[in-house]
């Protein structure tokens, strides 16, 4: 069996019988970064008015009272991860309990201590995120224009040490025309891309988000299918245009209203995220269903959290849509947008929308060329 095979397997089997299979520690909101859209990051002084990260016990207790509940896939994840100075220490600790590991981190911080410490226990791949493809975009998204070239530097160093890297990549206003750069750049050096296709308001930051950075849903789609077009061989396109092309023929008809069900994606149900300050979330746009860890077993707040996601609902609309195979609806979105999981996300509706009539003409435009 195909190795993304198994994993969907272990997922699909982790939620239907509630088991919690994937993990994602939030080790800190520090980040050496100030990117205008984030959602969690804070100084310092932010962090000590709100709470104290866990710490290098706590979350190694942590990680054995998961795998004892059935964790198997964890992400380690910030603000910026590698900030911890015992970031080694709780990665050792974690991958010698057998998981698969994998780490978000922005690249800068990456060293010859970090590449020595991921090389000792393989991670199952370490995502590097990619916000411009030059040193004044990262100046403008991340307040830091040296970013750029010590993100390719630990790049790089990661691939040459055999590391499996991904690149991760969001895109704003001040740097969304990077977009051809950054995937030619991930062609290059021959590391699989992915873009982060919705981007959530930022309901967990303690600042004032800049707003203005933010594009509109059907700009997004236009990125969104644009990216696509470009990181797609010819066989996907055309799967992609036959699928599309199906979805955009019905939703000239009127579209039935199914029923209310639960979300069905894996938050709540077979995976999880804690906090920086040890609260258990579903997932980390969830922050109305937290609870506390901190003096409470993990497979005790475990329990308390699925049976709450168990009520949490899809709106009827969205699970009739002819749409909903290639929809990121979530009862994140809902709740996000609306403040209930149960009403449609119209931004999102206009997202897909967008996204749909855009990849059509890019593929009936370019011949499938």
């Amino acid at each position: 069996m195909p190795e993304m095979s198994i994993k969907r397997y272990v997922f699909q089997k982790g939620a239907a019988k509630h088991i919690p299979v994937s993990g994602t520690f939030e080790l800190t909101p520090r980040c050496n970064f100030n990117c205008e859209m984030c959602y969690i990051h804070m100084t310092p002084l932010e962090e000590r008015e709100i709470g104290t990260e866990l710490s290098t016990e706590e979350w190694i207790n942590l990680g054995r009272e998961a795998v004892d509940a059935g964790m198997v896939y964890l992400l380690l994840t910030g603000g910026e991860p590698l900030l911890r100075n015992d970031f080694c220490t709780i990665y050792k600790e974690l991958a010698g309990m057998g998981l698969m590991i994998s780490v978000n981190t922005n690249g800068a911080l990456v060293s010859d201590r970090i590449v020595e410490c991921l090389s000792a226990n393989l991670p199952e791949k370490v995502n590097v995120t990619l916000y411009g493809a030059s040193s004044a975009a990262y100046q403008k998204v991340c307040g830091d224009g040296s970013g750029y070239e010590r993100a390719v530097r630990g790049i790089r160093m990661l691939k040459e040490a055999g590391i499996p890297v991904f690149i991760n990549t969001t895109f704003t206003r001040n740097n969304a025309k990077d977009m051809e750069d950054i995937v030619a750049f991930a062609k290059h050096e021959k590391i699989p891309i992915r873009m982060t296709s919705y981007v959530f308001p930022p309901v967990r930051s303690v600042r004032d988000v800049n707003k203005d950075c933010f594009l509109s849903p059907e700009t997004y789609g236009q990125l969104g299918a644009r990216f696509d077009a470009l990181t797609m061989n010819s066989e996907q396109k055309e799967k992609r245009f036959s699928v599309l092309k199906a979805i955009a023929d019905k939703q000239e008809q009127i579209p039935e209203e199914g029923e209310s069900r639960a979300s069905s994606c894996m938050a709540g149900r077979g995976a999880f995220w804690i906090t920086w300050d040890g609260r258990m979330l579903p997932c980390g746009m969830l922050p109305s269903f937290d609870s506390r860890l901190r003096g409470e077993s993990f497979i005790d707040v475990w329990n308390k959290m699925k049976n709450r996601m168990d009520h949490a609902m899809l709106p009827g609309k969205c699970t009739g849509c002819s749409a909903r195979s290639i929809c990121p609806i979530c009862a994140a979105v809902s709740q996000n947008v609306h403040g209930d999981t149960t009403e449609v996300p119209g931004e999102l509706c206009r997202y897909i929308s967008s996204y749909i009539s855009t990849f059509l003409k890019i593929y009936q435009n370019d011949g499938n060329q």
